[in-house]
């Protein structure tokens, strides 16, 4: 339900309701039509370009701060470094890195870089294969190594469909003991973070793969309408949606 939700409330679809709404108008109501086209155009150029995009964003990305040595010098064994799944293809013809999606490639590379700077640390990687024959988990897993981690330090949880079954397939398998540290994308990280500690568990919150980030000057063309604003509307509206659904009790 809150899957099917979030699709229709997302960007394109909410505009192309709105276009819908002014053609089935267009016939006896044309004013109304006019209003309705009106809209779906402003909808267009708000949720294209950087303005709210990146402030809905950045207000998730910025909860959380990215590791640094200092801050887990003291954990305390066993540490698990558990980088949360993300998209990928089974295509044999790449390599494992290679059918990695962008955001699960950026997690992993963070969860390496906390994995190393914690010897006897092990890396977990997760989740389920959705539409394809192998899971994410054993498709991160097969990355890690080939980027040169230990395999004996590395383990899976492949049958978790969701984050919030990440957090209780873990607490399962693994327990509380330990210290956790969540890999995940910056702007999942507070859903991630809330659902993880729903299960009783304390982790440690490690962002990555940020999608605003500062840096030097804007070149003029940022602020023109583009897909990729569009998909950080989308990342944002379904972080928000999933926050609001299982604060309000739902699973």
């Amino acid at each position: 339900m809150r899957a099917l939700i979030s699709h229709f409330i997302l960007p394109l679809p909410i505009f192309w309701i709105l276009l819908l709404t002014a053609l089935i108008l267009f016939i006896r109501k044309k004013k109304l039509s006019r209003i309705a086209f009106g809209f779906s155009l402003l909808w267009l150029f708000i949720v294209s370009t950087p303005f709210l995009p990146d402030l809905l964003v950045k207000h998730l990305e910025d909860q959380y701060s990215v590791i640094s040595k200092e801050a887990i010098k003291n954990t305390k064994g066993p540490v698990h470094v558990l980088v949360l799944g993300s998209g990928h293809t089974d295509d044999e013809k790449l390599s494992p890195n290679s059918q990695l999606s962008e955001s699960a490639l950026a997690r992993l590379c963070e969860g390496i870089r906390i994995q190393r700077l914690i010897p006897g640390s092990t890396l977990i990687s997760s989740g389920y294969g959705g539409s394809n024959e192998m899971s994410n988990a054993l498709v991160v897993a097969r990355t890690a190594i080939l980027l040169g981690i230990d395999p004996n330090a590395v383990k899976m949880q492949e049958n978790p469909e969701n984050t919030f079954q990440e957090a209780t397939n873990y607490k399962e398998v693994f327990g509380d003991t330990g210290t956790l540290i969540v890999v995940t994308s910056a702007a999942h990280m507070p859903r991630s973070i809330y659902l993880f500690k729903k299960t009783g568990l304390n982790p440690i919150a490690a962002p990555a793969n940020f999608l605003v980030k500062k840096g030097t000057k804007k070149p003029p063309y940022y602020w023109l309408p583009s897909s990729g604003n569009i998909e950080k509307m989308e990342s944002a509206i379904h972080e928000y949606i999933g926050l609001l659904w299982y604060r309000l009790g739902g699973i």
